[in-house]
């Protein structure tokens, strides 16, 4: 016959895996909160990772925005030679303050009513300067003729600024395009961004 294990072993027993148990819940739920917190620290990391998208997204397409709107220029420039030799009669900018102030309207040039070059550049000046400040915010221009030195062609400087709605503090140049303003933008409001052109007419 087999011995029998006595009761008070059998109740010992029974105390060691009972406190075994509460031994393993303990360091599960430690477990737990490591997990929850790591699990935290990388969502914190996601949303910044986010609003740094965001924020580059959005710079990148006002940038775009620019170029298209000085590529715009540029062509009108090139199309009008004569008009662009004329200087402050022509496609010079009077105004160099930040933001633009809108320019006098000019009637349209059409086949019916045709414009002398200088008329075109005022004309194209009008509707191109009213679009970059519908299409960027605090949207402004500056165009300058210079007289080339033979062999040197005349050429004039174009650029087209806004300010940077996403500047991280005032002053804070967040891309090299804050580098290419004119000295007096850049007086004028700290979170002016350019995109700058030369075009030879």
């Amino acid at each position: 016959m087999r011995p029998r294990r006595s009761a008070g072993r059998l109740r010992m027993g029974a105390g060691r895996g009972v406190v075994g148990r509460a031994a393993a819940l303990g360091f599960s739920l430690v477990e737990v909160l490591v997990a929850m917190f790591v699990v935290s620290m990388g969502i914190l990391a996601l949303a910044g990772l986010l609003q740094a998208s965001t924020r580059y997204a959005k710079m990148s397409e006002l940038r775009s925005t620019a170029t298209l709107l000085a590529n715009d220029i540029g062509d009108r420039i090139r199309a009008n030679p004569g008009g662009a030799s004329l200087g402050a009669a022509g496609y010079d900018l009077a105004d160099k303050g930040f933001p633009t102030a809108l320019p006098a309207a000019h009637a349209a040039c059409t086949s019916d009513a045709p414009c002398l070059p200088g008329d075109l550049a005022k004309a194209d000046m009008a509707a191109w300067t009213a679009r970059v400040r519908a299409t960027l915010p605090k949207g402004s221009t500056w165009v300058q003729f210079h007289a080339g030195t033979a062999p040197a062609p005349d050429w004039l400087d174009v650029w087209v600024g806004w300010a940077d709605p996403l500047t991280l503090a005032p002053g804070t140049s967040t891309d090299r395009s804050g580098t290419e303003c004119p000295a007096s933008w850049k007086a004028a409001e700290p979170s002016v961004r350019c995109v700058y052109l030369q075009v030879a007419p």
